[in-house]
């Protein structure tokens, strides 16, 4: 061994030898590597299940405290080990199969059966379990305790950095958790050093522990509560691709409401706080924003704008002057509008945060009546208002915190035969010249166009209802618009006669204006789309073939932000308008249905939030990023698929059922019906026809006779009966054969 490595060995193994061995440290050391390793494990949250976080919590746990018992060392490991066995059986979900010495083929087949069922939550509370026990071992000095504390700190920031998981608490806790294992260790090297000195400072509790407590407190605090200021000077890599005319982009999503002001050509969907500049393009960012239990569907409104500049959207003075009434939980909330000759529905709705996010309104269907509770709680904290006009429920509170979650109650107007008869005007002439406000220089050909499309309709609402659908039918939607075709100065009107493609900015401001040039009261509303409501049908498992159900609850995302409009009709108040290619707005079904209709959008909702850069050209990577990201993924990707091998077994073996015919996928199901039966302990013997088999098994599974009974018939008509078969045949005899699998395991 060269003399430097082993110089290096030594110094090691003296370093460890020198480790405080003062007991309470020991222990204190053990609890201290959990928390740490429980914190950093967040940053797979978009990744692992539920169910996985709760069995490596545990294990985590219960090992942590085994550390404390005064064991022997190969004892409290032994009893680590069958913890994990005791956790994995009580808190990951798996089913066990029950040992039948009549139905298994033997002890060994039912463990190795068992032992496949916990795949992958023993692999991983194993890995979880040996790196607790190596590092709560090895982190003893003051060097590797530092080493470990930076290396969960680094991966903390990296991913908070870089992802839509927020990580700050957890990184707090890292910070607290090595600051008190630093300081721990000062003091266990003192007492080792210094024995006769620890002794008589133990006497002295209160001003050993008061300092240290004053210090950590202080040093917390100021993480903590100071105000977030932004960086004075940018990092290198930072300024070097702003110079190249670039942004750095998180890797794998958006954390918040799209920045004000922002000049880059192509941002990321979301809430946008800025809409006096829309165009350029955009890329979906898919994570969830919040979640929304409602009896009806809707759009969740935002807030309103009736200025348009020619470039974008603004609120006008009389907006900005708008009266705002203080509100709290219950009260309800008056319109500033005539809505007499309305009928309405109410829209109970409960509101759940999947972030962090701060906006400057309470999300609801249109229009709000009431606000139910806040934060769980009938008390109201924050301030804030409702405008009666704008119909608009504003929330501060310092711009520093966002509710949990809060419940709405709204009433919708109907769109019957009444409304769709009513006059689009305003009786005060005031807000009727503010509602059909268009710039002075706006192209002739956009009013001229709004006219045509028009000049056949006899009513308001056919007005109206021409200019939707001849933008839905003439414009097809893209996130990526080419904005390269762009000649006019004005957004509609390059939208209209130039690019001709876009987003729902694109779409909801060329309706506006096109509404206003023949003079209906038109306002420009931003929020959210609905979202989606399909979960899996219970009963699925993960991996299996997805079956959908659509449930009251909604998951709204960052790709779920949009644009509408909506137009005043008198004696009825606003009505929405939706002209996106490929959406449908929700409107409410009468009182009486148990369900509003509901039509499905076609792509993912546009942002209302994408800033135009003048002129911009696109987004360039440096090659070397895709060197590095190629690499990185290439070895992700061959991690995960050691890691999910028996699952992308599976999904092989699904793709191949594609490729098979109508009667070959029932052959196909058969087979999975011997095999399943196989395992649970009826096997068919060579010599036996499937009637046969069917007929024993029914015998032996009598619990099953009846479903088996129809499995063979149906079998049997594809075999023999000469009749062809349709893929829906195939289908409903693949929902037969999975009724029954899995069933076999005990007699009947």
């Amino acid at each position: 061994m060269p003399e430097g490595r082993k110089n290096r060995r030594c110094l090691g193994l003296v370093q460890g030898m020198n480790a405080p061995s003062a007991r309470w440290f020991v222990m204190l050391s053990s609890l201290l590597t959990a928390v740490m390793i429980a914190s950093s494990l967040s940053v797979l949250e978009k990744i692992w299940w539920p169910e996985t976080f709760r069995v490596v919590y545990l294990v985590l746990g219960v090992s942590a405290l085994i550390e404390l018992l005064p064991l022997r060392r190969t004892y409290r490991i032994l009893l680590q080990l069958a913890s994990i066995g005791v956790i994995l059986s009580a808190a990951a979900p798996i089913q066990w199969t029950p040992y039948d010495p009549i139905l298994m083929d033997g002890r060994l087949a039912h463990l190795a059966d068992n032992l496949a069922a916990l795949h992958p939550f023993l692999e991983i509370a194993l890995a979880v379990w040996m790196v607790y026990v190596l590092f709560s071992a090895w982190t003893r000095i003051r060097l590797r305790i530092a080493g470990f504390t930076s290396a969960c700190l680094l991966v903390l920031a990296v991913t908070d950095s870089f992802t839509p998981i927020y990580l700050w608490d957890n990184t707090a806790i890292v910070i607290f958790a090595g600051l008190v294992w630093l300081i721990a260790e000062h003091f266990a090297r003192f007492q080792r050093d210094h024995p006769a000195s620890w002794t008589r400072l133990k006497s002295y509790p209160a001003q050993l522990l008061l300092p240290i407590v004053l210090v950590l407190s202080l040093v917390m605090a100021t993480g903590l509560f100071v105000p977030e200021i932004p960086p004075i000077i940018k990092d290198p890599y930072t300024v070097w691709k702003e110079a190249q005319g670039e942004q750095v982009q998180s890797f794998v999503g958006d954390k918040g409401i799209a920045p004000a002001n922002s000049s880059k050509q192509s941002s990321k969907s979301g809430y946008s706080r800025e809409d006096g500049k829309l165009g350029g393009g955009f890329n979906y960012d898919y994570s969830p924003v919040m979640t929304v239990k409602s009896d009806r569907k809707s759009y969740w409104r935002g807030e309103t704008k009736s200025d348009y500049t020619g470039k974008g959207w603004e609120d006008s003075e009389l907006e900005k002057n708008e009266k705002f009434m203080p509100y709290g939980v219950g009260d309800e909330l008056p319109l500033g509008w005539d809505r007499s000759a309305a009928e309405t529905v109410e829209i109970h709705q409960e509101f759940k945060m999947a972030r962090k996010d701060v906006f400057p309104v309470l999300f609801g269907a249109s229009a709000i009546k009431s606000l139910e509770s806040f934060n769980d709680s009938k008390d109201f904290s924050g301030s804030g208002g409702w405008g009666s006009s704008s119909m608009e429920l504003r929330y501060e509170n310092g711009q520093k915190t966002y509710p949990k979650t809060y419940a709405l109650v709204s009433e919708q107007t109907l769109v019957d035969d009444g409304v769709k008869a009513a006059q689009a005007v305003i009786p005060d002439p005031r807000l009727q010249s503010m509602y059909t406000q268009l710039p002075m220089d706006i192209p002739a050909r956009v009013t001229q166009l709004g006219r045509d499309l028009t000049s056949a309709e006899p009513t308001d609402f056919g007005k109206a209802a021409a200019i939707e659908e001849y933008l839905k039918t003439n414009f097809p939607y893209t996130n990526q618009p080419d904005t390269s075709k762009k000649v006019s100065a004005d957004f509609v009107d390059s939208f209209l006669f130039e690019i001709q493609e876009g987003y729902c900015d694109y779409y909801s401001s060329a309706m506006a204006v096109l509404a206003r040039s023949v003079d209906l009261p038109t306002r420009w509303v931003k929020g959210y789309a609905s979202g989606s409501n399909r979960v899996p049908t219970p009963g699925g498992m993960r991996g299996g073939p997805e079956e959908w159900m659509e449930s009251d609850i909604y998951t709204v995302r960052n790709s779920d932000a949009h644009s509408w409009v909506e137009i005043y009709f008198e004696g009825y108040g606003w009505i929405p308008f939706e002209p996106t290619a490929g959406f449908a707005y929700p409107y409410p079904a009468a009182a009486d249905d148990a369900a509003a209709a509901t039509p499905t959008p076609a792509p993912s909702a546009a942002p209302a939030t994408d800033t135009e850069a003048a002129d911009a050209s696109g987004f360039t990577v440096p090659s070397y990023v895709y060197v590095v990201g190629g690499i990185l993924l290439a070895a992700a990707a061959a991690a995960a698929a050691f890691v999910n091998r028996h699952l992308l077994a599976e999904s092989w073996r699904r793709l191949r059922i594609r490729s098979l015919s109508a009667e070959e996928r029932i052959s196909w199901d058969t087979g999975r019906l011997i095999r399943s039966a196989r395992r649970g302990g009826l096997v068919k013997e060579d010599h036996e026809t499937l009637r046969e088999a069917v007929l024993r098994w029914s015998k032996q599974r009598k619990y099953l006779q009846q479903e088996l009974q129809a499995i063979l018939a149906d079998f049997e008509q594809v075999k023999y009966s000469g009749k062809p078969v349709s893929y829906g045949d195939a289908e409903a005899f693949a929902g037969k054969v999975n009724g029954v699998l899995g069933r076999f395991g005990k007699p009947g």
